[in-house]
């Protein structure tokens, strides 16, 4: 998987970066990565709990007393949202907000989105069984367990799919904008007599 080419790549990839774009990411970008979408799943069952408390509140402010949903009723909610946020975010853009961050994307053996269903067994691979990363370390192509049973890969790619899809401009010659007129086909018309310009006498016989 080559790096792009033209004006997208140049504006969208940090210029240090540039050498390893399409490569498959090491463990440690991939770790980094992981546990920026471990503390997002804190941050949406956080605000879950914040949610269900207000409302209880609401509801009876005269008995209203925080609820304890026990460690693991917070577990469970903790692990799903990560498998749906992860399954969602390699199924559509091929990047959860871990690896936006660290320039990241999942893809197919081919370079392309994965499947519905190898995101969401790729999901939870990775959440209930977090140990087949460190295959990462040993493996000299840079994949994981997941990654070589689901035939995936995470490689580093800063561009997004829109600017991916995207395609420059072509100058449309405008003369109402400034731009160069476009010459069209000459249109033959009839011919106009113009003076005539007198030439030599030719002597006759």
């Amino acid at each position: 998987m080559g790096p792009p080419r033209g004006p997208i790549a140049r504006i969208a990839i940090p210029l240090g970066a540039r050498s390893v774009q399409g490569h498959r990411a090491g463990i440690v970008t991939r770790a980094l990565a992981a546990g920026v979408d471990a503390f997002v799943g804190v941050v949406a069952v956080a605000l879950a709990y914040a949610g269900a408390t207000a409302a209880y509140f609401v509801l009876g402010p005269r008995t209203f007393r925080f609820p304890d949903p026990g460690f693991g009723l917070l577990l469970v909610a903790f692990l799903g949202f990560l498998v749906c946020y992860l399954a969602l975010a390699w199924a559509t853009t091929g990047r959860s907000y871990g690896a936006r961050l660290l320039g990241l994307r999942v893809v197919n053996s081919r370079g392309g989105r994965l499947r519905p269903w190898v995101a969401l067994a790729r999901a939870l691979l990775c959440v209930f069984i977090p140990v087949v990363l460190l295959w990462v370390v040993v493996s000299p192509e840079n994949r994981s367990g997941a990654d070589i049973l689901l035939r995936s890969s995470v490689v580093y790619d800063w561009v997004s799919a829109s600017e991916r899809d995207a395609a420059p401009e072509a100058d449309d010659g405008d003369e109402g904008n400034g731009g160069p007129a476009t010459p069209g086909p000459a249109t033959p018309g009839p011919a106009t007599p113009g003076p005539a310009t007198p030439g030599p006498a030719t002597p006759g016989p």
